[in-house]
């Protein structure tokens, strides 16, 4: 919907004190979303040998993050619409009580659809957090502000893992899910203090069909890549199908959003270049850096016997890296206007960070993975912080929203489709190592119970369990030497997965940084209203497609 004559951006309808009382108040919003992506993973080993489930998961992650992909896009839309502030609010309560729900789950199944409503949830507080930051600052002077939002994910970063970790070693797993609670309680009352409501204009027709559309697409990849090779085979009927009814849908999806006069997502944005290349490099950074990462705590606890508490802490120094380069970057593109070569700059650094971890073993020193997650840091800082403020610049106000939603859905796709199938590349490929590392022999010794047992890798982390498997093997011949064939099994089983899913992490760095350096540079807006740069004084017909920005593509 396009901004009537009489609208006011709120960045103009503001003092310098009620934004910074805003800026807090999203700072909030932002850290109990980034707190929860950051402790469940350290929590996911000691979550799966208390309820079971590890051919379930990859969807302990991709169910979170398949709702608040798909959620964004409408609310991106709608909070263009309709404002910020109904969706913040709205999305903190639903986070805070499906955190509780999750808390609560008896058994993985449940886990799993607690934590798609709590995706819907954080769906809505991202969308809405950075789009609201687009409405706040030009592009010009946003870069003194990224910093701020950076070292709050990194605080929750560094917080989070080490938190959750001790929760889970003292208290219990469920605790991770439960200290969301408080934080949303303080929330929610500063949004709604802080944040004004936008005052509706117009009756404007909704496009659900479109977001309907997108998701049932999104929905259909993400059960195919999670089912491929492991239910059914990768040339089966039922991937076959799911691919072409993906296909389908978001055919119908492209027709939906050419002919609705509201589109969820304008395709006319993907004429500009610098809003097209942008959302592919963060799409590739999501399947290559977040997609593989969320494994890295499996291989730590797993194959190094790190505790969950070492596990968050070995982690943490990449929220350093982070913090360190997003506020220094923020503000060299705030006194200099240029983004591009510190983008790719980022992503040389990933792809080296992720070039080491392709070469881990069970000899590999904690402090040697920590080292790396500096490195990983440092890039993560220069490239995810800049997307957004690029991204934001190559449109118009009135598409702030949308084209900031635009940029979260391809990360979020990203990640989905990553976790997807680098979760099955872990459960397949320690499958196939752990049962041609033990011999025929072994197998028959332990017996059909125990090796379907063992083909779990974190069922040492259940300690009761695990202790009843350790004696029943003791009991048999040659016992003591058989235990420690399993382990070694077991722990180059996880050594073997986890190097398949760096390199495939390393090669979408690659592609990362050549889509990075094909970026073209836009002079920053130094207004919060106004067109991309290069517009000015050509004008728009009213409700008619925008025109592409300097280093747009042309027809």
């Amino acid at each position: 919907m396009h901004a009537g004559p009489g609208s006011q951006p709120l960045g103009e309808s503001l003092d310098p004190r009620q934004k910074w009382l805003l800026l807090g108040s999203l700072m909030i919003c932002l850290f109990i979303g980034a707190l929860d992506q950051t402790v469940v993973s350290t929590a996911t080993p000691r979550i799966l040998a208390d309820l079971g489930g590890f051919a379930l998961l990859s969807w302990l992650f991709t169910s979170y993050m398949l709702t608040s992909t798909v959620v964004i896009p409408l609310v991106g839309k709608l909070g263009d619409i309709y404002g910020r502030k109904l969706f913040l609010i709205g999305g903190v309560l639903l986070f805070i009580a499906a955190s509780a729900a999750c808390g609560a789950a008896p058994n993985m199944p449940v886990l799993i659809w607690m934590r798609a409503v709590q995706g819907l949830g954080g769906g809505m507080i991202f969308a809405s957090v950075f789009a609201t930051m687009g409405d706040l600052f030009a592009p010009a002077e946003r870069g003194k502000y990224i910093g701020l939002f950076t070292g709050v994910f990194s605080l929750a970063s560094v917080v989070g893992p080490t938190f959750g970790g001790f929760l889970t070693d003292t208290l219990s797993w469920r605790w991770v899910f439960y200290i969301n609670i408080p934080v949303g309680l303080v929330a929610v009352p500063a949004i709604w203090l802080n944040l004004p409501a936008k005052v509706r204009s117009g009756s404007p027709k909704l496009d659900f069909i479109g977001a309907g559309l997108l998701s049932a697409a999104s929905v259909l990849v993400l059960l195919a890549l999670v089912w491929a090779g492991d239910k059914y085979a990768w040339d089966s009927m039922e991937i076959i199908g799911l691919l072409g009814g993906a296909l389908v849908l978001l055919g119908l999806f492209v027709l939906q959003e050419l002919h609705h006069p509201e589109p969820t997502l304008p395709l006319y944005l993907f004429r500009n270049r610098v809003f097209l290349l942008s959302n592919l490099v963060v799409f590739a950074f999501g399947f290559g850096v977040f997609g593989a990462f969320q494994f890295l705590g499996i291989y730590v606890q797993t194959a190094l016997g790190a505790s969950a508490t070492a596990s968050g802490v070995i982690t943490t120094p990449q929220s350093l890296g982070v913090l360190a380069t997003s506020v220094i970057g923020g503000q060299v593109i705030a006194r200099t206007g240029r983004y591009r070569w510190q983008t790719f700059a980022g992503t040389v650094l990933i792809a080296a960070a992720l070039s080491v971890l392709t070469q881990v073993s069970l000899n590999t020193k904690l402090w040697q993975v920590s080292a790396t997650m500096v490195v990983l840091g440092l890039g993560f800082g220069l490239v995810l912080p800049t997307m957004s403020l690029v991204v934001q610049n190559a449109v118009g106000y009135q598409h702030i929203g949308v084209a900031t939603s635009a940029s979260q859905f391809f990360r979020q796709i990203g990640s989905v489709l990553g976790i997807a199938v680098f979760g099955s590349i872990l459960a397949n490929t320690y499958h196939a190592e752990f049962t041609s590392r033990l011999s025929a022999e072994d197998q028959a010794t332990l017996g059909p119970a125990l090796v379907q047992q063992l083909d779990d890798p974190t069922i040492r982390l259940n300690e009761g369990v695990y202790a009843r498997i350790e004696q029943a093997i003791g009991a048999k011949p040659d016992g003591e030497n058989l235990l420690e064939r399993t382990r070694v099994a077991q722990g180059e089983g996880v050594v073997v997965a986890i190097r398949h899913i760096y390199w495939g992490a390393l090669a979408a760095a690659v592609v990362c940084a050549a889509l990075a350096f094909l970026i073209p540079e836009l002079p920053l807006r130094r207004t919060v209203a106004g067109g991309p740069p290069g517009e000015a004084g050509r004008g728009e017909a009213p409700g008619a497609p925008p025109l592409p920005a300097a280093g747009a593509m042309s027809d």
